[in-house]
């Protein structure tokens, strides 16, 4: 096993490694390929310039038809653990999400009901769509809706995970991912408003729905086993800044037997599972472990989740992963900010083990030589056993 694995593994099992671990969160075009020295071609010309956006609408149902969108996540998934390895992580969250089809230039739509404004980022890339609404208002949209992508994902997953666990598993600790949860997956493509009818008043539609991706979610994770990946993020964000976005009671009647099931088959097949979700989480933590995943991230300090607090909370069971600040301290804070920041999240939340210190999120305003500075401030803090405060 590898010394990564290996530290993070003691970590996620709340044992003190030789030193605290890292998590990459990468998943920003122009960061990745500055670490690689690539020159990546800014496809975001195809979107903002009216003559190549005509084009572009015209050739749309060919470049669906042919998979070129899940050409480009294959390559991009190899690329970013490519990334991660060359900054020298212990691990990486490596998303593979081959589900979006572009309507035209300017919409996306994916293979779950979702639809999407098309961005740019400030580099000239397409980014991560925006989402924008749902297409299935009603049980009959629902039972009409081609499933048939979905269904594929579990072969596109295996495939693409099998390569980068081959390449790059003895170098690094892969946590695959894609989108998106089981809660994410239910109410986004009704709609918030329309969802919350559906709760009330249309309950075994709602399970209907839950019960197929919870299948779909364990399938998904068999994938990964297979592949050799020893790890998971099952994201699905469910509180806003100001707290959960349903009560902790109906989110664990409505989701609470389908999350267990998805740990369970994680554990069975010998992977580590961690969820995340942004916002307020101090409500849910208690029933994130209730549930079985391994660790929580992201513990958003701009939402007003303090370390120290969730340690108290849960840290004997769940290990704890984030809270390093992507709005600031990550962006343009100096060197010695950054320092300080990692240092006092590793006395936080790092003694007895039990943390593993990475980025809340990922987001294209995070400066590469910040990043270098995180893990540089985790060599010299993180150590066991950990230095006396002060």
């Amino acid at each position: 096993m590898a010394e990564q694995l290996e530290r993070v593994t003691a970590a996620l099992e709340l044992r003190e490694p030789d030193r605290v671990p890292t998590l990459d969160v990468m998943e920003e075009y122009a960061n990745i390929y500055k670490v690689l020295g690539k020159k990546p071609t800014p496809l975001g010309f195809l979107v903002t310039n009216r003559y190549a956006s005509a084009v572009f609408d015209r050739a749309m149902p060919l470049l669906n038809r042919v998979g070129f969108m899940d050409s480009e996540m294959d390559r991009f998934s190899y690329d970013r653990t490519a990334a991660a390895v060359k900054m020298g992580y212990d691990a990486a969250w490596v998303m593979h999400v081959p589900i979006w089809r572009f309507r035209d230039s300017r919409i996306a739509e994916d293979i779950y009901g979702h639809y999407y404004d098309i961005v740019v980022d400030e580099h000239g890339n397409i980014a991560t769509p925006v989402y924008r609404g749902g297409l299935i208002s009603s049980p009959a949209d629902w039972k009409a809706w081609d499933k048939r992508a979905i269904l594929r994902l579990p072969e596109k997953a295996n495939r693409t995970y099998a390569k980068i666990q081959k390449d790059f598993g003895g170098r690094i600790a892969i946590f695959a991912s894609f989108l998106y949860g089981l809660f994410e997956n239910t109410w986004q493509p009704l709609g918030f408003e329309r969802f919350a009818v559906a709760v009330r008043k249309e309950k075994e539609f709602i399970r209907r729905v839950i019960k197929f991706y919870e299948d779909h979610y364990c399938l998904m994770i068999e994938a990964w086993a297979d592949a050799g990946v020893p790890g998971a993020v099952y994201s699905d964000d469910m509180a806003y800044r100001s707290g959960p976005m349903l009560n902790p009671r109906v989110m664990d009647e409505l989701y609470g037997d389908a999350l267990r099931h998805i740990t369970e088959t994680a554990h069975s097949l010998g992977m580590k599972i961690v969820v995340h979700t942004d916002g307020m989480v101090y409500p849910l933590l208690p029933w994130f472990a209730d549930c079985g995943f391994d660790g929580v991230h992201s513990l958003e300090p701009t939402a007003g989740v303090e370390l120290a607090r969730v340690k108290e909370m849960v840290g004997d069971r769940l290990c704890l992963l984030g809270n390093l600040d992507i709005t600031h301290i990550l962006v343009d804070a100096a060197r010695g900010e950054v320092f300080e920041a990692v240092r006092d999240s590793i006395l936080q939340a790092g003694r007895g083990g039990g943390y593993i210190l990475a980025p809340t999120n990922s987001h294209p305003a995070m400066d590469v030589e910040h990043l270098r500075w995180m893990l540089e401030a985790v060599e010299e803090y993180g150590r066991y056993p950990l230095a006396e405060d002060g």
